[in-house]
């Protein structure tokens, strides 16, 4: 199974429905859940970083593999990440979890402990961040499927 666990600090209906219809898709070629963890509310923003980062790593269970959503992490195109997934689908005994971080992103101690993967050289907002992550979730299952979605 693959999980997406985002921070989520507000609710945006149009991005939701778009992300499902990724979700009711890839339901047919692997399970993928969305797990939305509320933003933490903190004084600071290392605290909220501090409480973000530990509810994500609360998610994991022994032989899970995290991978964390960063500017600073490993750029894959389509087919590299297809075959990234592939490959640690075939290799891991636990979950796939893949992290959206909160407003400030993950703290240095985490950031250290996992691989990180960049969707983009671009800034997106968070919720639109978990649909092209969603997206290309199912993009790289095609891709596997050898589904037509995917045109090289």
């Amino acid at each position: 199974m693959i999980v997406i666990a985002a921070i989520e600090n507000h609710k945006d209906s149009e991005i939701d429905l778009l992300c499902k219809k990724y979700l009711q898709r890839l339901e047919k070629m692997h399970p993928v859940k969305l797990e939305l963890i509320p933003a933490a509310r903190a004084k600071d923003k290392l605290q909220q970083k501090e409480k973000e980062s530990a509810a994500i790593e609360k998610l994991c269970k022994p032989n899970d593999q995290l991978f964390l959503c960063d500017e600073h992490g490993k750029n894959h195109h389509s087919l590299e990440f297809a075959q990234m997934l592939e490959k640690e689908l075939s290799h891991s005994r636990g979950r796939i979890i893949i992290a959206i971080g909160g407003a400030y992103g993950f703290t240095e101690d985490i950031l250290i402990k996992y691989r990180k993967i960049r969707l983009s050289d671009f800034t997106f907002p968070h919720h639109i961040a978990r649909l092209v992550l969603v997206e290309q979730i199912y993009r790289a299952f095609s891709i596997m499927h050898g589904s037509a979605y995917h045109h090289e």
